[in-house]
């Protein structure tokens, strides 16, 4: 990147970190002065340039500028007016000024129809010892100064140590992440003020790079004229495109491997495709000099950025997806690819609802991409038996994980039996074992032991797992890092990356195998429960929808866009893995509690892995009762973080350790499916799918307020209050496993009217004799009345169903035989 666009970047990153130094130490002036004099003890001559654009980046500054038309400082005022011009959105209310208590608001607030609630967070910073706020009641919260104080030291102690003008700018943009991530951008009364003041800096500086390469490319010069003499004309100009990519064949390539090892193999590919599609993303904004801050959002296998429109960009566009594809096609043949497209924009899109326009038409594009993802050339190269798509590298030699032949084959680390593979699949079994105590990721210009390729738009590249101590002393020579949750500030370090990581460890700190977490699977009493796994698949409901039309048009805008984006990543990557560790309550809460399904109390630590969470969905293994429970603190939590505006679908499978995982994927996909048909989504499907012959399927699929509180709150707590399970007790009815199978057969006959009869027969037998005292006969009473009101109504019918078959599961000895 040469000289001027990173003072660009940088004066659009610092314009206005003087809103935190006014608000920390109040004073008369404006914050444009404050900043500059605050930033000025961290500048030498060469950064004139940039002090002068943050101190003139409002227009009664300009005014006093001389008469030097390109000066940056245009460029900087008219970014950050496009950036405040997307966020800031009156509230109606008909208050004015501004005030310094007021507290970051949720983006969710204004998503979707009808009023929400009014919530805010904290003000503290994202670095702070388990921060991970969840917004609470607005009218409750205050920001404080003597908590904008606290931040200030912290962001000069940060400078202090390295000048912001120094700094690499992935550096700088961890700092400003980690301490202006709930500092609110405006204080403004009557605004939403939902968008933080790092958000706001970030879309300013990518504003500004388009900006820039758009004036560049068509020869202009003069911003003055461009930027505020003929501002709205140049808003009009399409000088933007936005873009979005998107990686195919993701569940395949996950999913097709053997049973022997799939943890270190699962956590390997999905921690690789991760990697994969940040790494492209870096090479394009590379390539086309530009910078982080143009990528809008990254995960679950998509990305959007805000580029300039001009020839250049568009050929690297279509270059960098015909080099990736090539690449794809080269290593992993079809099953993986890429699909990359842009739409061309005006500033005036993005201050209108013309936002919720761009997204659909860019969706609209990439999906006609992903339909037709190969070029020419690389179709005619698919269909030559002799190209390098195609060539047969040993006939009698093929990879047992993916299949391919290959010259060189190694035995596979995980299967004992000898079984060879190719060394991409051996080197992601071992990238899986690596993973689970590396917290950087390398990418390199020279190959090395066990790296595994990468694309790229010009050399060689390919990616390795290191330790942050070998990567702070200098060890490794790489090109690009990325640091998983840590942020964190230093000399070897790159961009910071949040990553779900969590996986169980047994009491020596040993990574805890499927069959590990299968016989840690608990139950009604201690040493029962089936020895089963349990697997989620989850998926936020409608989020495609949500980028194009989340927003009404008053609050439709490419920040609020951005910073739901954010927060979503956010979420489930960060979020995800202390709901895992057990801590279901923010910053200050207390009244949360694990959900629990048989009421017993459980270890801290959730026995699970996070096998893949993504931007908006994930896949999680564990024991089977603690996938059950965690998948209802996740609900809980992401209810709380979103003030119920968004919601997921999943679904629940229970497997043999052993179980096939590329079956276990298409199974619990097929669950995950089942809880998105019902109506409205926000749903839960578990066990499994049957199906008779001439019979519509048959699945125990739930809204998750009605499973919460109708089949674990309500039935199964019924049960357990009411039933002994294979024990006396002289207050309960003794029910044995023979008699829940009747149940649960007569349940699942579905009502019809002989099954009643039978029904009342099995209740019947279940009386307990005249001396076994009148509490019991109390209990019988209860339970009989009960359950044949329950059996009566249909839903109550099929929550019941669900609430025996997991007091079976729960019954179950780790030992018995079972189908």
């Amino acid at each position: 990147m040469d000289v001027l666009r990173e003072k660009i970047l940088r004066a659009a990153l610092l314009h206005d970190i003087g809103k935190l130094v006014l608000r920390a130490k109040p004073e008369q002036r404006t914050h444009s002065s404050v900043g500059v004099d605050f930033l000025r003890g961290f500048a030498t001559e060469e950064d004139t340039d940039i002090l002068r654009a943050i101190g003139h980046h409002h227009a009664a500054d300009l005014r006093s500028l001389k008469a030097d038309y390109c000066d940056i400082s245009y460029l900087i005022y008219e970014a950050d007016n496009l950036a405040a011009g997307t966020d800031r959105r009156t509230r109606s209310n008909g208050e004015s000024g501004f005030s310094a208590a007021m507290p970051l608001a949720s983006v969710f607030n204004v998503f979707g129809d009808g009023d929400a609630a009014e919530n805010a967070f904290y003000l503290r910073g994202l670095r702070d010892e388990g921060a991970r706020l969840y917004p609470e009641p607005k009218e409750a919260i205050r920001a404080t100064q003597s908590a904008y104080l606290a931040l200030y030291r912290d962001l000069e102690d940060n400078f202090r140590q390295k000048s912001p003008f120094r700094m690499s700018i992935h550096e700088l943009l961890r700092v400003l992440e980690g301490i202006l991530s709930y500092v609110p951008s405006s204080t403004a009364r009557g605004e939403a003020a939902d968008i933080s003041l790092y958000d706001h800096l970030r879309l300013t500086a990518a504003y500004a790079l388009a900006m820039y390469h758009y004036c560049e490319s068509e020869g202009v010069q003069d911003y003055q004229e461009a930027f505020v003499s003929h501002a709205d004309r140049w808003r009009a100009k399409p000088m933007y495109l936005l873009a979005s990519g998107d990686l195919s064949g993701i569940q395949d390539f996950l999913y097709t491997i053997p049973s022997k090892g799939a943890l270190k193999s699962l956590r390997g590919r999905s921690f690789y495709l991760e990697i994969l599609l940040e790494h492209i993303a870096d090479e394009i904004l590379e390539t086309a000099e530009l910078a982080r801050p143009s990528l809008l959002y990254t995960g679950g296998g998509h990305f959007y950025m805000l580029l300039p429109n001009t020839v250049d960009m568009t050929d690297r566009i279509d270059a960098a997806r015909e080099t990736v594809n090539d690449w794809m096609l080269t290593h992993f043949g079809t099953r993986l690819s890429f699909a990359m497209a842009s739409v061309p924009c005006s500033a005036q899109d993005f201050l209108s609802a013309g936002t919720q326009n761009a997204f659909a038409r860019v969706g609209e594009a990439l999906q006609k991409e992903k339909t037709s993802r190969y070029s020419l050339p690389q179709l005619k190269a698919l269909f030559s038996p002799t190209s390098a798509y195609n060539h047969v590298r040993d006939a009698a030699r093929e990879c047992a994980i993916c299949h391919t032949s290959a010259a060189v084959l190694s035995p596979y680390p995980a299967d004992e039996a000898g079984a060879e593979a190719c060394p991409m699949c051996g080197g992601l079994y071992r990238f899986g074992q690596r993973i689970l105590q590396a917290e950087v990721f390398c990418v390199l210009s020279e190959p090395e032991e066990d790296a595994l390729p990468l694309p790229s738009m010009a050399g060689t590249r390919c990616l390795a797992a290191k330790s942050l101590a070998e990567v702070q002393k200098g060890m490794v020579s790489a090109r690009r890092l990325y640091v998983k949750n840590q942020v964190l500030t230093g000399k070897r370090l790159a961009t910071h990356l949040w990553m779900g990581d969590y996986v169980a460890r047994g009491k020596r700190g040993e990574v805890l195998e499927f069959e590990d977490l299968a016989q840690r699977a608990g139950g009604l009493h201690d040493g029962l429960g089936i020895p089963r796994i349990g697997v989620i698949r989850a998926d936020v409901d409608n989020l495609g929808a949500a980028f194009r039309a989340g927003f009404s048009a008053q609050y439709a805008t490419l920040t609020r866009t951005a910073a739901l984006s954010r927060q979503l990543s956010l979420f489930f990557k960060h979020y995800i893995n202390a709901l895992c560790a057990g801590e279901v309550n923010g910053i200050g809460e207390s009244e949360h509690e694990k959900f629990s399904l048989f009421g017993a109390p459980k270890e801290t630590q959730r026995k699970v892995h996070i096998i893949y969470s993504g931007g908006d969905d994930l896949f999680l293994v564990g024991a089977w009762d603690e996938i059950i429970e965690f998948a209802v603190d996740l609900y809980r939590a992401f209810s709380r973080f979103t003030g119920g505006r968004l919601h997921f679908s999943a679904g629940i499978g229970l497997f043999r350790a052993a179980y096939p995982i590329s079956d276990i994927a298409r199974r619990v996909g097929e669950l995950e499916d089942a809880a998105k048909a019902l109506p409205g989504k926000d749903g839960v499907a578990l066990f499994g799918i049957e199906q008779e012959a001439g019979q519509k399927p048959r699945v125990q699929a739930y809204h998750w307020r009605d499973f919460i509180e109708g089949v674990c709150g309500e039935k199964l707590t019924f049960l357990r209050e009411h039933i002994a399970f294979e024990r006396m007790d002289a207050r309960r009815i003794t029910m044995g496993k023979s008699a829940l199978y009747r149940l649960l057969a007569l349940l699942a006959a579905d009502g019809v009217s002989i099954s009643l009869a039978r029904f009342v027969y099995v209740l019947a037998r279940l009386e307990p004799r005249a001396s076994e005292g009148a509490e019991k006969k109390a209990a019988y009473r209860k339970v009989r009345e009960t359950f044949y009101r329950w059996y009566r109504k249909e839903k109550d019918r099929h929550e019941l169903l669900t609430a025996v078959q997991l007091v079976i599961y729960g019954l179950r000895e780790k030992g018995e035989k079972a189908g």
